[in-house]
């Protein structure tokens, strides 16, 4: 757990999502082209304060030199509007214009205009301009979100005319959009026949926010976190659902969504993010000469009160559906929440960060020991920890998987705990731990830094609160410091303060009901009937007209040639190769040395092959990945080595691996890897650590084991409501090949139930007793890759490090390849499965064996999957109302089609098919094959941080030279190219895979192709 909101997300973009919704669901490239440098020279050479450029007054320029930048703020004149830049030697330059949005009810009136600006536009008037965009750009990034009381529309890209190519669309959209009452009734809600082309079919809600936030709060701890935020911070914007209650959606009218953004989508209301190495001046030109001149200053109106401290603390509790991946017995939740400081003291938010990370983080933790560890609860709850995203920050203590008679003891030892960390404060090392977690954050260097800074900072920046002063990491840390020596008890008295003497509190209590989805479902029934019922004749006639208009629309063919786009010819056609060194040490392991710019870091990572080990262990591989850095080893016991891991390293890490030939379709990779990193000074003591778990890993604590299996059990069933399409297509996958099996049984819905099953046992020594004869097998040099991203000149001392750890180690080193062949235990078959969920919406999925990285047709494959996403977005989102759906390709993997928060079934299972017959029929053009390559090479030139270079050949196997063929192979690809995979692979398929997840189907309970598994 990471502490400031700025190092939080420059690592990786924000994990806290309870109140933020988003335009789609992207997966962030985790590479960058990256170069660590003080701030951009020129800077200060080029602005002064007190300048006026382009309509922009220069009010500070700030260096960070810890940070490797230059901040500048600037305020646009005629409008007030707000202006960073962050000026730094980064080719991954990063745009966002954000607005402060503080709606008074949950009619989510922010997040469907957020969706709805989006539709089309002044200069953009063309169906969806922001979808588009994504098939013609060469973006890093692109999205848009919806916080509490802040939207952001953020981009990121490598190229300099991609970047105003797009700043173009977002600020056109922003300022000047259509705002059309269609776009209004296709994203927010409507009306409409179930069947559009039948008068007679019931009339229904449809709308793609009203299904996405049905899909939301499916899932009970996101419905705990709203109302948690809600109860705690009640008076003003934070007392509604910003994203929209599915009940309420339906009072939203078209024109108070136009009113709404008349004066929050206004560029007095604006902030402006600007990042990277391109010049400042010209984004101010860009912005003032195209969009801002013509704006005069207004008053929107929208600033956020602090929330008035209450006398008393209060309590609520809420009910939610059974969850059926849970304990059947500890299905409840508890949390106490705390209103703290206002985020816009900037010291005193870090001085809490620390503190909420001593509270809770790690197993040297008080709450950890005192409720976790007791088994009160199977984990904290995603609420859980210190939150700096509204105007008051808050600490909530939360447990999940609690059984009802517990919450009472649960208050009291909450109480009990705060009581003994102001007696007794906390150990120094841990606060040395704390402190150098961020030492090692500030030297970390991420593809995406520009990005997550925006996304850190936007709470703060959105509240009126100085950026610049928060990110001066140093500065905070001294005074932190400085207040710990000269006031040894300074963390007791702030608990003391926010914690023990704070009566704004706030406790919160969901419990299962058995009823709940059914009653649910009858509110909105009787809401939709409440609707009907006042229908007039006229009414039901114009329901008819905009549902055939609305469809009609999304069926033409338009003419998007007014919007910008780069071209297949601004993609070099050429490489930088990552030179690697290989090398052999300690009598055979293959060790791989990538020498880079680091930053002082030594990133180390390591391949254990999992090929050897029996089948009846193969299945608890992810198990022991899960616990293998947190049962203790050696002398130290786990909170002992928890405590060491923290100080010296950033984490040690293992995971499933599991990886194909690139070239023969016969031989895969499955494995464990182990990652970790760590300053160059700490190598040594890294090292050490992982020789101590792999020589002599604690395999015999049945209380911490268990601790372990729940927390992990529970981590695993949450992520199923929101990651369902990913379970949804790794189970249709599983039918295909050996690998897609075992990657289901690793990572799919099978590992969920396992972890399930092994949750509720009353004795897991059975379990622990494998594990035991697992680690033996395989935690071992025999079957040992490694591979090392370093800085040159600490070459030769890691070396000797790395050699020095290996003939530490056990086993002798295997001369054997890696790879292994493929067995002929295993046939591949068409499969198709109803896994029933007691979801409001579905996960659909379908998939296709592929051909390997190497292969002639992976290229073409590739691209056919992004040309079909113009054809899957019409059908599935804007007709179907889902919240998103496409289709995907895994070079050397499977070829899948998969939708997301979907109010359809066997309709979505249809349009997948309708897909291939597209395609087959010629329903695309030159342009569409134009715009698929650019929206594949996204993804094949994403930018690379210097911690990942040369992992695409250490991980895949696949050599530089490969990879330029394969990026040739996209490049060259024909429209025929695809009609020809089209047909081989998808549509005269031998076998496919099926997989839907979600709510009781009777239509394919009746369909004797389908299985039906209920869980």
């Amino acid at each position: 757990m990471t502490l400031s909101r700025f190092l939080r997300v420059a690592s990786s973009v924000s994990k806290r999502l309870s109140t933020r919704y988003g335009r789609r669901n992207p997966t962030l490239v985790s590479e960058a082209k990256y170069s660590v440098a003080s701030a951009v020279k020129g800077v200060n050479a080029e602005f002064r304060v007190g300048d006026e450029v382009s309509g922009f007054a220069v009010k500070e320029i700030q260096d960070v030199p810890e940070l490797q930048l230059t901040a500048i703020r600037l305020q646009h004149v005629a409008t007030g509007a707000d202006y960073m830049h962050i000026a730094r030697e980064d080719s991954n330059n990063v745009f966002c214009v954000g607005l402060r949005t503080t709606p008074m009810d949950s009619t989510g009136v922010p997040h469907i205009l957020e969706h709805t600006v989006l539709c089309g536009s002044n200069s953009y008037p063309c169906r969806d301009p922001f979808f588009k965009m994504l098939n013609r750009s060469l973006s890093t990034f692109m999205n848009a979100m919806t916080g509490s009381d802040y939207t952001i529309y953020p981009f990121s890209t490598q190229h300099p005319k991609d970047f105003y190519n797009l700043m173009s669309v977002y600020l056109d959209a922003v300022f000047k959009p259509n705002l059309s009452e269609l776009d209004f009734f296709q994203e927010g809600w409507r009306l409409e026949h179930e069947d559009v082309n039948d008068q007679s079919s019931p009339i229904v809600f449809k709308g793609v926010v009203f299904n996405e936030m049905k899909g939301v709060f499916a899932d009970s701890q996101r419905l705990f976190m709203q109302k948690l935020q809600n109860g705690l911070l009640p008076s003003h914007t934070y007392g509604v659902v910003s994203g929209g209650d599915p009940l309420s959606i339906p009072s939203l009218t078209w024109q108070q969504l136009k009113d709404f953004h008349a004066y929050h989508y206004h560029p007095s209301n604006a902030r402006f993010y600007t990042y990277g190495d391109l010049p400042l001046a010209e984004h101010l030109r860009f912005i003032n000469d195209k969009y801002l001149q013509e704006f005069s200053k207004i008053n929107p109106g929208t600033e956020v009160p602090d929330e008035p401290t209450w006398s008393e603390p209060r309590s609520d509790h809420i009910v939610c559906g059974l969850d059926p991946m849970g304990a059947s017995d500890a299905q409840s939740s508890i949390a106490v929440s705390y209103k703290l400081a206002s985020i816009t003291d900037p010291f005193e938010t870090f001085v809490l960060q620390i503190l909420g990370e001593l509270l809770m983080g790690g197993p040297n933790a008080p709450f950890y020991k005192s409720l976790l560890e007791q088994q009160l609860g199977s984990s904290f709850s995603p609420s859980a920890g210190f939150d700096s995203h509204t105007r008051n920050t808050t600490y909530t203590v939360g447990l999940q998987g609690v059984r009802c008679e517990d919450t009472e003891k649960i208050r009291e030892v909450i109480e009990e705990t705060f009581d003994k960390v102001i007696e007794e404060g906390f150990p120094k090392e841990r606060i040395e731990a704390v402190l150098h977690s961020i030492e090692l954050a500030v030297k970390h260097q991420t593809s995406s830094f520009g990005l997550g800074l925006v996304m850190s900072l936007t709470p703060l920046w959105n509240l009126d609160g100085d950026p610049v002063e928060a990110l001066k990491i140093n500065k905070n840390l001294e005074k932190f410091k400085e207040c710990i020596q000269q006031n040894p008890k300074f963390l007791q008295e702030k608990v003391k303060q926010y914690f023990k003497n704070n009566s704004h509190k706030y406790t919160l209590t969901m419990a299962p009901q058995e009823s709940y989805e059914k009653e649910l479902q009858e509110k909105e029934i009787e809401l939709l009937k409440s609707k009907i019922e006042s229908l007039t004749e006229e009414d039901r006639k114009r329901i008819w007209e905009i549902g055939n208009t609305l469809t009609k629309k999304q069926e033409e063919e338009e003419d998007i040639s007014c919007l910008p786009t780069l071209k297949v010819s601004d993609i070099n056609r050429n490489i930088i190769p990552t030179p690697v060194t290989n090398i052999s040490l300690s009598g055979g392991v293959p060790v791989q040395i990538c020498h880079q710019p680091t930053n002082g870091i030594t990133y180390f990572s390591a391949v254990l092959n999992t090929h050897n080990i029996p089948d009846r262990l193969h299945s608890l591989v992810p198990l022991l990945c899960g616990v293998l850095t947190r049962m203790g080893a050696g002398d130290l016991d786990f909170r002992q080595l928890d405590q060491e891991i923290d100080l010296s390293t950033g984490g040690l890490h293992a995971a499933t691996h599991l990886v194909r030939h690139p070239i023969d379709v016969a031989q895969y990779e499955q494995g464990i890897l182990l990652s970790s990193h760590c300053l160059d000074k700490n190598l040594t003591r890294m090292l050490d650590l992982w020789t101590l778990i792999l020589n002599h890993i604690k395999l015999d604590d049945l209380q911490r084991f268990g601790t372990l299996v729940k927390m992990i059990a529970t981590d695993q069933a949450n992520s199923l409501v929101y990651s369902g399409h990913r379970y949804a297509m790794t189970a249709a996958q599983s039918s295909t090949s050996y690998v897609s099996a075992l990657s289901e049984q690793w990572s799919g819905l099978t590992n969920i139930r396992q972890m399930k099953e092994f949750s509720e046992l009353e004795d897991p020594g059975e379990v622990l007793e494998k594990l035991q004869e697992l680690a033996q097998l395989l935690l071992n040099r025999e079957q040992m890759r490694v591979s090392v991203n370093m800085s040159s000149d600490n070459h030769d001392g890691a070396v000797k490090t790395f050699e020095n750890f290996l003939a530490n180690l056990a086993g002798d080193p295997s001369r054997e390849s890696s790879l292994i062949n493929l067995t002929d235990s295993y046939t591949p078959h068409t499969s198709r499965t109803h896994h029933v969920f007691p979801f409001p919406v579905n996960f659909a999925s379908k998939a296709y064996a592929g051909v390997p990285y190497a292969h002639s047709d992976c290229g073409a494959l590739r691209v056919l999957s992004r040309l079909m996403f113009r054809f899957l977005h019409r059908e599935i989102r804007e007709k179907g109302g889902a919240y998103g759906g496409g289709a995907a390709y895994s070079p050397g993997g499977n070829f899948s089609f998969y939708s997301y928060r979907d109010p359809n079934s066997t309709q979505t299972l249809s349009t997948f098919d309708a897909a291939v017959e597209w395609v087959l029929s010629g329903g695309f053009c030159e342009r569409d094959v134009e715009e698929a390559k650019l929206g594949v090479f996204q993804a094949v030139d994403a930018p690379v941080a210097p911690a990942a270079k040369g992992k695409r050949l250490f991980l895949s196997h696949v050599s530089e030279e490969l990879f330029a063929d394969h990026r040739r192979q996209i490049l060259d690809t024909s429209p025929q190219d695809l009609v020809k995979v089209a047909r081989n692979y998808l549509r005269d398929a031998s076998i496919e895979g099926a997989c839907l997840i979600g709510p009781e189907n009777e239509k394919i309970e009746q369909d004797p192709f389908w299985q039906t598994a209920r869980n």
